[in-house]
């Protein structure tokens, strides 16, 4: 765990206690008043018998979740201690490369595993962070809107320019301080770790070594976590004779990307000026820089011959920014009562039935 992950946790720790310490503040202020004001409307005698209750009542309750932090606390310390194992059988080698257990072992962290970098990226940290507030806040659809009249007027209306308010202020300044900090941080564990650990060291040779081989694929299984090797020429093949099957499949002879978003700019410019759309759903909906879906394929490592189902990524197409407008203008209209969030939940409300 690097000093920049464990400062950031205790910024959220701290951050954490002094809402608790608020919270205690006014249960205490509120406790006293109410004390006040039993005492005004009972006897001392009675009053003294309820203050007694109480007292016991809460030393019972604190004794109770005293013990339950302590038990917390204590398996926390002891899951600090215990070193961490890696399940070598989540890696399956179905290519002709021979995988040495190093290598096993390595790609055994899983795809999101990451080494430490040799160097701190100033512009990717910022450009994270960026997002980061992006996501939070509705400036990337301000952005998007001033983008849209840029390529259309060639001009930006001045009422029309983003001004952040107090609170949106005080977030993008500690953002930039925490990103100041993280860079700093990382940067320090970054020298450390790249003259003390040898393991990294050593992952990366093997990683970069699996990189350069040209005649492997390295993915993940179709169900699952897990790291799958293949022989490229194989994945090719197999993913060939999907994309030949003429049922689900057809070749074109050039490329309908840039001609269906025409079309359906086209079709918002129209419904725009007949008033039957709002302008901030035809910023929304609007495409730009589209690209046409990718198919890929995950293997069923589980299955002879391991069959590829095809996946098509539909992330940037000429309709996507549609279909995430249209998502959020109807989700207002849809009853979430009878809506499953998972399948956890699915089951709790089996449960909750009456028999």
């Amino acid at each position: 765990m690097s000093p920049a992950y464990r400062e950031c946790q205790r910024r959220l720790l701290r951050g954490e206690i002094g809402f608790k310490y608020r919270d205690l503040r006014i249960l205490k202020k509120n406790y006293i008043y109410h004390l006040d004001e039993l005492k005004k409307h009972i006897p001392d005698n009675v009053f003294q018998h309820v203050s007694n209750y109480i007292i016991n009542r809460s030393r019972a309750v604190l004794y109770v979740k005293e013990g339950n932090l302590q038990r917390k606390i204590d398996s926390f310390r002891a899951g600090r201690r215990r070193v961490p194992r890696v399940d070598l059988n989540v890696v399956k080698n179905l290519s002709s490369r021979a995988l040495s257990y190093d290598g096993t072992k390595c790609l055994a962290h899983g795809l999101d595993y990451g080494l430490v970098p040799k160097n701190i990226q100033d512009m990717n940290i910022v450009s994270i962070i960026k997002n980061g507030f992006q996501r939070i806040t509705d400036i990337s659809q301000h952005h998007k809107k001033m983008m849209s009249e840029v390529s259309e007027k060639d001009t930006v209306d001045s009422s029309d320019v983003r001004v952040l308010d107090s609170k949106e202020m005080t977030l993008a300044s500690n953002f930039r301080s925490i990103t100041d900090s993280f860079r700093r941080q990382a940067y320090r564990f970054a020298q450390l770790q790249k003259r003390i650990n040898t393991e990294q060291q050593k992952y990366r040779r093997l990683l970069r070594n699996l990189k350069n081989d040209k005649s492997i694929l390295v993915t993940r299984p179709d169900n699952g976590r897990g790291v799958v090797l293949l022989d490229k020429v194989d994945y090719l093949s197999k993913i060939h004779s999907i994309l030949n099957d003429t049922t689900k499949f057809s070749f074109l002879s050039y490329d309908l990307t840039i001609t269906r978003e025409t079309k359906l700019i086209k079709l918002l410019n129209r419904l725009l000026d007949e008033g039957s759309i709002s302008k901030d759903f035809y910023i929304l909906a609007k495409p730009f820089g589209s690209i046409p879906s990718r198919l890929y394929g995950l293997p069923k490592v589980h299955k002879e011959d391991v069959p590829l189902p095809p996946v098509v990524s539909a992330i940037k197409i000429f309709n996507y920014d549609l279909g995430k407008a249209l998502s959020r203008l109807l989700s207002q209209f849809i009853e979430k009562t009878n809506m499953i969030r998972d399948s956890f939940s699915f089951v709790d409300e089996l449960l909750a039935l009456p028999k």
